[in-house]
């Protein structure tokens, strides 16, 4: 009996060695392919991103990003993003509309309201636009022009739009949204379509290529006296590191700086149409800008026709302009800016 029993327990020594031996071949596979899949846009080589950012049809995701003021600052999940939109807003502050392709990052934000110019690169882009409240005019006008939005106010189920305080954050710098819940709550409830025919409003090189322009090692754009963003140029990485009023602009999730592999600048008219001092943009018509990557910078032509056209990017020569594979801040700015490349 003794024998018998000893040799049972041989038996299952043997398949607990194997059983356990096959879960450790298994797990760092799957941790991979999450890995894989949640790796952000901004650190995918130049030939990923392409294929990527070429081959999707999904609609972009456009989200209200809060950067009002020091309190919004740090936020989460800007890395996940391959373009984001900089604009002026009320109160010497700016704020970013940053666009998802294919996300699945769970936390992105601070997620604040609505301004109406913004529509204008949201409908560019056939993107659908998540936010959290509206301007006066902003609410006219995404009623009036159709835009398929998800506005935290009224869609809230408690896992599309989300508070969070655990990062020192108080109202109203603490709303968070989930890429795959919003998306959801738009096929499901708002019954939108996720998918476009549309062109993406960039065009992008197959390869990263350096530029034959004006060296751009280190670019200043004060959008007024009270803010002003910088760009520092990283030689070994090839990616520009983003600065807010000569602080570095991390990312919560990853604690690292955020940073551009490409950057458009370009000026437009701003004036102030209220008491509490909301503005307007003069975007529709065409002027001059920059295109700066790989520390290099040349001057563009941009042209938008109406407020649902794709803006369009051309050299000085007049071919259109093609990005680098990688993410891109398109920085809009007052005509007044002094702009700094050297």
């Amino acid at each position: 009996m003794k024998k018998v029993l000893s040799v049972l327990l041989v038996l299952c020594l043997v398949l607990s060695v194997c059983s356990c031996g096959k879960k450790a071949e298994v797990k760092p596979k799957e941790e991979q392919k999450k890995a894989e899949a949640t790796q952000p846009i901004a650190q995918l080589e130049p030939d990923e991103f392409y294929k990527k950012i070429t081959s999707s049809k999904s609609r972009p995701l456009a989200i209200m990003i809060d950067n009002d003021s020091y309190e919004s600052r740090p936020q989460w999940g800007l890395e996940n993003a391959y373009m984001i939109y900089e604009i002026m807003v009320e109160g010497a502050s700016t704020r970013m509309m940053a666009l998802f392709l294919d996300s699945d990052a769970e936390k992105i934000g601070p997620v604040r309201s609505s301004r109406h110019y913004f529509l204008d690169y949201v409908m560019e882009n056939d993107a659908i636009y998540a936010h959290c409240g509206f301007s006066p005019q902003a609410a006219n006008d995404i009623k009036a022009l159709g835009i398929n939005n998800v506005n935290e106010l009224y869609t809230n189920n408690g896992k599309n739009f989300y508070r969070d305080s655990s990062d020192g954050k108080r109202a109203p710098h603490n709303l968070y949204a989930s890429i795959s819940e919003v998306l959801k709550y738009a096929k499901d409830n708002a019954k939108y379509r996720l998918e476009t025919e549309k062109e993406r409003v960039l065009s992008y090189a197959k390869q990263d290529a350096d530029l034959e322009g004006d060296d751009a090692t280190e670019i200043k754009l004060p959008y007024n006296s009270a803010y002003s963003v910088s760009y520092k140029y990283n030689a070994d990485e090839k990616v520009y590191d983003r600065y807010v009023n000569s602080k570095e602009h991390t990312s919560l999730s990853t604690k690292k700086a955020l940073t551009a592999k490409n950057i458009i600048i370009y000026k437009v008219k701003n004036y102030s149409i209220d008491e509490v001092g909301r503005q307007n943009l003069e975007n529709i018509g065409s002027g001059e800008g920059y295109y700066i990557s790989n520390g290099k910078c040349v001057e563009i032509k941009w042209e938008k026709t109406a407020r649902n056209s794709k803006t369009v990017y051309k050299t000085a020569d007049g071919n259109v302009l093609e990005v680098n594979p990688g993410n891109t801040f398109i920085q809009i700015m007052p005509l007044t800016s002094e702009i700094t490349i050297q």
